[in-house]
């Protein structure tokens, strides 16, 4: 009986859909980006079966396979910090304005002559999936594969909207007036020079992929390139939050899911635990993530950060991933450290953090003060969301020194409206209609629902560029009004002779009368 009425309320409420069969695919070996993609995998597994092909598999479970792609995929080791910020650090050496796209290249053809790609396609659309879900950072090649099962497609996005990526996907894009591009160097525009920075970032950001695709065409065709891959899914899970970034138009099938990592709190071990209560001044917790190694940096920076953190009266938990003699007493180091679970400890009062996405919004839930040192690609952007806040402050990581540091510690701490900032930010964040987790299995489900949901779809995707700028109405209308000047010209001259005309003429007349 009670197996019947169970069956009863699952058909009595066709919102919910089980049992679909999910191709994912994480091509990034990036453990922050393997975080937010399993985060939305875990969440499908429990109604639906799942095979994600990935560089960094954590096991197999019910519901959920996972191929090891880790030949296929780079899989970013530990990185010196101020490396990636001086190859990494600005937009020229992130986007070169005549890149080589053999890496990607070289990735695409190593993808799909991977084993289990090459068979699934030599099976063709055989309905063994009925979606793809992928992170698009080699989308043209990568949307092949759906284009090839004639499947829906969904992207999920770790970042904030990928700039360049929108016009392609959406058929529309923000103005650069006032919604700073991904790659902007903060988060708000005060003034005529942030503006022109931000229009000057967006051109450049679209004509490098366009210089790109010029130079592909000249190279050998492959079935997955650009000309032959639809760019159009069906949906896009986003990691942002109106709350941590910029209000401003979002398409209505991108789908706003940034917290969807947050985990209910863990207890913490024991000596973790022991090390935060028994702080009478709090606790500091440092980390740059897991790609940047603090071990590697150089040593005149990391004996700044320990003269500075030695003076303050606070314990500080440091994620480190070296050996540190003579450390002072009031710092602990570990290679990891339950992040999620120590910044929710109210004992914590400040996170000194590079500003990755995760963690801003692991301290943005818990409402703890930060203290970012972004190094690059969103991270400036992220530490300038929660400064615009007014939660955090920013520094720059080349060039901090002792009493800098010290200072802004000391500001953040001793300040309350940092601290009260960001309580009210954590409460905004939390103030939401539905969790982020009922979102995705929401739309995901009302993709397959609607066939694809097509209809999400904006019109603007079936213009041509000289359409979407309004060329054509512009030169209809110039031209009619340059006619109609033309013709209104004519009129008036005609007139202007006939009543010239009239006028000698009444003038003879009243000549011959006399």
């Amino acid at each position: 009986m009670l197996l019947l009425l169970a069956l009863l309320a699952v058909q009595s409420c066709p919102r919910i859909i089980f049992g679909a069969r999910i191709l994912a695919i994480e091509p990034q070996g990036s453990k922050s980006h393997w975080q937010y993609m399993k985060s939305i995998l875990d969440l499908l597994a429990v109604r639906h079966q799942v095979t994600v092909i990935t560089p960094l598999p954590t096991g197999d479970r019910e519901n959920y396979t996972e191929i090891d792609a880790s030949r296929v995929f780079p899989v970013y080791p530990l990185t010196d910090a101020v490396d990636m910020i001086e190859q990494f650090g600005s937009v020229v050496n992130l986007l070169p304005p005549l890149p080589e796209r053999s890496h990607e290249r070289d990735i695409c053809d190593a993808f799909y002559e991977f084993a289990p790609i090459r068979d699934l396609l030599n099976r063709g659309a055989d309905g063994r999936y009925d979606v793809v879900l992928l992170e698009p950072f080699y989308s043209p090649c990568l949307s092949y594969l759906a284009h090839k099962l004639r499947v829906p497609e969904i992207y999920a996005i770790p970042s904030s909207m990928i700039t360049p990526m929108e016009m392609l996907l959406f058929g529309t894009e923000p103005s650069p007036s006032y919604v700073p591009n991904l790659l902007y160097n903060g988060a708000v525009m005060d003034g005529f020079m942030q503006r022109l920075a931000n229009v000057a970032l967006f051109t450049y950001v679209k004509i490098v992929p366009w210089l790109t695709n010029v130079r592909m065409m000249y190279r050998e065709p492959r079935p997955y390139d650009a000309a032959s891959v639809r760019h159009h899914p069906s949906l896009v899970f986003i990691n942002t939050h109106f709350i941590t970034e910029s209000p401003r138009p979002f398409p209505v099938n991108m789908i706003q899911i940034g917290g969807i990592h947050l985990q209910p709190p863990k207890v913490l071990p024991n000596d973790i635990l022991e090390f935060i209560e028994n702080s009478p001044h709090g606790v500091i917790y440092f980390t740059f993530g897991s790609v940047s190694s603090m071990a590697t940096l150089p040593k005149h920076i990391q004996r700044t950060f320990i003269e500075a953190l030695a003076q303050v009266p606070q314990r500080v938990l440091w994620k480190y991933d070296g050996e540190i003699s003579d450390l002072p007493k009031n710092i602990m180091t570990r290679k990891w450290f339950p992040q999620r679970d120590i910044l929710l400890h109210p004992n914590v009062k400040l996170f000194i953090s590079h500003g990755g996405i995760s963690g801003v919004y692991e301290a943005v839930d818990a409402g703890v003060p930060v203290l970012g040192f972004p190094l690059f690609y969103d991270q400036p952007r992220n530490v300038g969301n929660l400064v615009d806040a007014g939660m955090a402050l920013s520094m720059d990581l080349l060039t901090v020194n002792k009493i800098e540091f010290s200072e802004k510690i000391n500001k953040l701490i001793n300040d309350e409206k940092y601290s009260l900032r960001a309580k009210i930010v954590s409460e905004r964040f939390k103030d939401r209609p539905v969790p982020p987790s009922e979102m995705v299995n929401y739309w995901f489900e009302y993709v397959l629902r609607h066939n694809g949901a097509s209809h999400l779809n904006s019109k603007a995707l079936k213009l041509t560029w000289y359409q979407y700028l309004l060329l054509d109405i512009i030169t209809v209308v110039v031209t009619f009004l340059a006619v109609f000047a033309y013709l209104t010209y004519i009129l008036f001259h005609w007139f202007q002779n006939y009543t010239l005309k009239l006028y000698e003429l009444n003038k003879r007349l009243i000549t011959v009368k006399k």
